[in-house]
């Protein structure tokens, strides 16, 4: 047994992924199990520089997501907060208007009415924005970023990184699978 696939074994709990190689169930011979193990494990650097990338690309398009919903929250105030302001202003107005003509009272409340309901939905959208900020903060925390500029400069199309998963994901189940037929070669030996 070579000193890369004692390597190898010892390597069983490292992430890697797939660049291409064919399944250790398709081996016939146990020189081949090995064989192929061995180039998995040759892989194995070049494959975990690729499962970082893949983290990087994930850990991107979370930060992008979190930083869209908390613009579209933001705004959704912001045109709450200006809704707001126009029914102050019908207020204000329709009060200097008031002179004891019940029209014009009449107007006046409607105006309230329009502040208060404006004012319902200002404050039903305060939470939601709140939220979607503090969402976005934790989650660059999180992530490698300093910035959403920065995570939005290392996201990837969505067909590259459905690709690189696929990858990863091969090779990580192949390395696994070589693995075990070589440790079940080891113990019926």
């Amino acid at each position: 047994m070579t000193a890369a696939v004692t390597g190898a074994e010892r390597a069983c709990g490292l992430r890697g992924s797939r660049a291409g190689a064919d399944s250790a169930a398709g081996a016939t011979s146990p020189e081949q199990t090995f064989e192929q193990l061995e180039r998995l494990y040759q892989q194995l650097p070049a494959m975990e520089a690729k499962g970082a990338a893949l983290a990087r690309a994930r850990s991107a398009a979370e930060v992008d997501r979190f930083a869209r919903t908390a613009a579209y929250r933001a705004a959704e105030l912001d045109r709450a907060e200006a809704q707001v302001a126009e029914a102050k202003a019908r207020v204000a107005a329709a009060g200097s208007q008031v002179g004891g003509d019940a029209r014009t009272d009449g107007g006046a409340e409607d105006a309230r009415r329009a502040l208060m309901a404006a004012g319902t939905w200002r404050g039903l959208r305060v939470g939601p924005a709140r939220n979607a900020e503090r969402a976005l903060t934790l989650a660059l925390e999180a992530s490698p970023f300093a910035t959403v500029e920065e995570a939005r400069a290392a996201l990837l199309p969505a067909d590259t990184l459905a690709a690189l998963a696929a990858e990863v994901e091969t090779y990580q189940r192949d390395y696994a699978e070589a693995l075990a037929a070589c440790q079940q070669l080891e113990g019926a030996a």
